[in-house]
C-alpha cells in the first residue's frame, strides 16, 4: 500500500506535533485514511513498541494494514478496548487510541475502560483518532486528554474542577430535585487550549468527490400495527403478543414503540410457555435463583421489510442496518443476499464503499454514531452518489429519533421522548 500524498504530508505535521506536545489528535472525517497516517507518524518518531487500541470490528483491518498492506519497521500490537486490561504498560512506549470518542470520553465520571487506559497511557505519547471527537460537546475532551501525562489541563485534578473554569452550569428538574448538568461549555475557551493539538480534515478538503446524503423514506404502517402502537402508547401495556408487553419505564416505553414499528417486540417474563419456545430467541439470566427470560418476538407486520424489497430488492449490493436484536432475526429470515448488520456495532470502522445502497432500518440514539454510520460508503475512489436511506414512520418514534440525532445533533434521551398517536 502506497500512502496518498496528503497522508504523507499530514503525517509529517502530526509527527512534529507529537514530538513537541506528546499528544496529537487526528480528527479527520470518516474513511479518510487516519489509520495509515497514524502508522506513518509513529514510524517517524523515536518510539519502538506501539500499542493500537481499537474497537472489535476495526481490529482485523488494523492487523491487515500492519501485517499485509504496509511494510512497518517497528513493533505493533493491536487490541480491543475490552482486552486492554490484560496488558503490561511497560511493554509499550507509544499508544494509538482509535475511535477515542467512544470509549474514554464519558463525563462527569470516568468509565472502567478509562481507568484501564490511564494506567497504559501514563508517561507515553498518544495519538488520538476520531471523526467525531466531541459530537456531544467539548466536555467530552477532558477525560480523553486526561489520559496523557501532558494533558493541556493537567493542572485540574478532576472533571468537576475543570468544569468550574470551562463549563456553563445549569440544572434540570428531575423528580422534584434540581440535578446538575455538564453538557454546556465555553467552546472558545476550550479550543484556545487544544486547537494546536488537532489536525482536522474533511473529505471535501482531501479531494473526495461524493459526500453522504440522507434520504428519508416514510413507511405507511397498517391499521393493525397503528392500533398496537397507539394501544401501547396509551396503556403502556400490550396484550396482543404471546406475552404481555409492559412498558414500565421511559426507556422500555420508547424502545418497545421503536421495535413495534419494525415488526418485532421484546418481553420480560419469569417463565416461557412451551408452545412459544420455537418462536423466540431467549437470553437466560439467573437473578436470585429465579429464571428470567427475555423473549424476542418476531411479529407478523412487515411494512419496512416489504418497502425495502420493493425499492432495493434482496441484492448483495444492499446493506441493511438494524438497532434491536430481534430486528436482526426478522431481517435475516427475509433477506438472503443483502448484508445485515447491527447499526451500533457497525457504525464505525467498517468499509462499505463497494455497496450501492445503505439502508438504516432503525437507528440508535447517538448523534456521534449517526455521523459515523452514514459515512460507511465514503471513499476517495467512489464513483457514484452516496445515499443513506432512513426508514421512518411519520409522527412515530423513529421520526423523533432522526430529528433529534440527525437534524438537531443531540442524543435522543428520555427527556426527548414525546407521546404522539399515529
Amino acid at each position: 500500500m502506497k500512502p496518498r500524498q496528503y497522508q504523507s504530508e499530514l503525517a509529517k505535521k502530526g509527527a512534529s506535533v507529537l514530538k513537541k506536545e506528546m499528544v496529537v489528535y487526528l480528527a479527520w472525517e470518516e474513511r479518510t485514511g487516519k489509520s495509515l497516517t497514524g502508522i506513518l507518524i509513529t514510524e517517524q518518531v523515536d518510539v519502538h513498541n506501539i500499542l493500537v487500541v481499537t474497537k472489535k470490528r476495526a481490529s482485523v483491518d488494523w492487523k491487515t494494514l500492519i501485517l499485509v498492506d504496509y511494510q512497518v519497521e517497528k513493533e505493533y500490537t493491536v487490541v480491543t478496548y475490552g482486552m486492554a486490561s490484560k496488558l503490561n504498560p511497560k511493554d509499550y512506549d507509544c499508544i494509538i487510541l482509535d475511535e477515542a470518542h467512544n470509549y474514554i470520553s464519558s463525563y462527569p465520571k470516568t468509565s472502567s475502560t478509562w481507568v484501564v487506559m490511564k494506567k497504559l497511557c501514563a508517561g507515553k505519547p498518544i495519538i488520538y483518532m476520531s471523526a467525531t471527537p466531541h459530537a456531544q460537546g467539548y466536555q467530552m475532551l477532558y477525560h480523553q486528554f486526561a489520559l496523557s501525562t501532558w494533558s493541556p489541563w493537567h493542572n485540574y485534578s478532576n472533571f468537576y474542577n475543570w468544569f468550574r473554569t470551562y463549563g456553563i452550569p445549569y440544572t434540570i428538574l428531575v423528580h422534584g430535585k434540581d440535578v446538575n448538568q455538564y453538557d454546556r461549555c465555553d467552546e472558545e475557551l476550550i479550543r484556545a487550549c487544544v486547537d494546536h493539538l488537532f489536525i482536522t480534515k474533511t473529505r471535501k478538503e482531501l479531494g473526495f468527490k461524493f459526500e453522504p446524503k440522507d434520504k428519508v423514506h416514510y413507511i405507511d404502517l397498517t391499521e393493525q400495527t397503528k392500533l398496537m402502537y397507539n394501544t401501547l402508547l396509551e396503556d403502556k401495556v400490550l396484550k396482543s403478543t404471546p406475552q404481555p408487553i409492559i412498558a414500565d419505564t421511559v426507556m422500555r416505553f420508547r424502545s418497545s414503540l421503536h421495535m413495534l414499528e419494525g415488526g418485532v417486540m421484546k418481553a420480560t417474563l419469569f417463565s416461557l410457555p412451551e408452545k412459544h419456545k420455537c418462536l423466540v430467541k431467549v437470553n437466560k439470566e439467573t437473578i436470585e435463583d429465579v429464571c428470567m427470560y427475555h423473549a424476542y418476538y418476531v411479529l407478523p407486520n412487515t411494512e419496512k421489510v416489504l418497502y425495502i424489497k420493493q425499492h432495493w430488492g434482496d441484492k448483495s449490493s444492499v446493506v441493511i442496518m438494524y438497532n434491536f436484536i430481534p430486528e436482526g432475526i426478522k431481517l435475516r429470515e427475509a433477506f438472503k443476499h443483502a448484508t445485515i448488520v447491527q447499526a451500533t456495532s457497525y457504525a464505525e470502522g467498517v468499509d462499505y464503499t463497494d455497496k450501492e445502497h445503505l439502508i438504516v432500518y432503525s437507528q440508535d440514539y447517538s448523534t456521534a454514531r449517526h455521523t459515523q454510520r452514514r459515512a460507511r460508503q465514503a471513499g476517495k475512489d467512489r464513483q457514484s452518489e452516496i445515499n443513506v436511506h432512513f426508514l421512518l414512520v411519520k409522527k412515530g418514534i423513529s421520526e423523533q429519533v432522526y430529528q433529534t440525532v440527525a437534524v438537531n445533533k443531540q442524543n435522543y434521551v428520555d427527556s426527548r421522548f414525546t407521546r404522539v398517536k399515529l
